[in-house]
């Protein structure tokens, strides 16, 4: 029985091991390049780094560039590069272009019936899916951001044409283009949201998740000049983050008061950031985001206990690389660890019942 038990140990062990390919509240960080290709608007591999939040780097996941499930982002287009957690927190998600790398031209350019437009979904183990694409949705511009409910719908948003709902295949159908030059999507407290310094620059919202056409309502407005990136609401619906990219942006803090969102104070003040997500688990609302720059940014953390609050940096990237959206880690599927857990049990039980040694 002794035998059996160290067997069963070293199995969970492995398995568990396998399905740990991110350690839950880790951070994962988007980079653009390998360090030796030059940066370009042909195109640029794609790599998910997962950093504790300490910092430390921990691995690497490389997105295919090349083959039917590839996908790659322009090297020079700064806005391009969100990344995503669905809103059941079981997926990260990332847009790009469906194509080899290097492409011979300009992609942001290119005609999406030409190189059709992505979105990738890597679970917790890092097992990566061309999950959807779209040969008509964000054509002739930047594809920017991807999104997923975790039940098999897509969104995708950029540079033209608005939000488009992706599901899984290839016929994109427009959810709202009233705000045709869109950046971060994101699903908070179950609504599909979205940042634009178009129009009235700002957050805006849908009633839910919406599969076909919609309105979106402003939510909160960034004001004059303003450029949104990354956003973060708390789930009690009071408090929000912004990134800014502007020199001068920073994180900006909103408060809800009355039903009224209000800007309370500016932290990183001074530096741009783009991408940006919050933990609102502890006392202090911990805000991890990354910095402007076409190469060698910086990821960054504040606590957030007041206007005077100082980030620190926890990682910079390298020559020829540039960090691009951030988010929290994906979780495994509670149904992985069930049935691991069962079925080292039964196999424990039999191996008791039969005397095994």
């Amino acid at each position: 029985m002794k035998n059996i038990a160290y067997f069963l140990a070293a199995v969970c062990a492995v398995a568990l091991n396998a399905q740990a390919q991110f350690n839950p509240g880790d951070l994962a960080v988007f980079r653009v390049g390998d360090g030796a290709q030059t940066l370009a608007s042909t195109g640029n591999s794609v790599f998910v780094d997962q950093y504790d939040t300490g910092g430390s780097l921990v691995n690497s996941v490389a997105i295919p560039a090349s083959g039917p499930s590839a996908l790659l982002v322009s090297g020079t287009a700064s806005s391009e590069g969100a990344l995503g957690l669905s809103a059941d927190g079981r997926f990260l998600t990332l847009a790009g272009y469906n194509t080899a790398q290097p492409y011979s031209s300009d992609l942001t350019t290119t005609p999406a019936s030409t190189v059709h437009r992505g979105v990738g979904s890597l679970d917790a183990s890092g097992a990566y899916t061309l999950a959807a694409s779209t040969s008509s949705g964000i054509s002739g511009s930047n594809v920017r951001s991807g999104i997923t409910d975790g039940a098999g719908n897509y969104w995708a948003a950029g540079g033209a044409g608005g939000t488009f709902y992706a599901g899984n295949n290839e016929t994109a159908g427009v959810v709202q283009n009233a705000v045709a030059n869109s950046r971060v999507l994101n699903i908070i407290n179950g609504n599909l949201c979205f940042s634009t310094s178009s129009g009235t620059p700002g957050i805006y919202g849908f009633t839910g998740t919406p599969t076909t056409t919609a309105t979106a309502s402003l939510l909160i407005g960034t004001g004059t000049g303003s450029s949104p990136y990354g956003f973060a609401i708390s789930p009690g619906g009071t408090v929000a983050y912004v990134a800014d990219d502007r020199s001068a942006g920073g994180i900006q803090r909103y408060d809800k008061t009355g039903g009224t969102w209000g800007l309370t104070y500016t932290l990183n003040s001074g530096t741009g950031v783009r991408g940006l997500t919050v933990s609102f688990s502890g006392p202090n609302p911990v805000v991890y985001a990354t910095t402007t720059g076409n190469s060698r940014n910086s990821l960054i953390m504040v606590t957030d206990t007041g206007v005077s609050s100082t980030a620190t940096t926890l990682a910079t990237a390298g020559a020829n690389e540039v960090f691009r959206g951030v988010a929290f880690t994906p979780t495994p599927e509670p149904t992985t660890w069930v049935l691991l857990l069962v079925g080292g049990g039964a196999l424990a039980w039999r191996c008791r019942r039969n005397r095994c040694s």
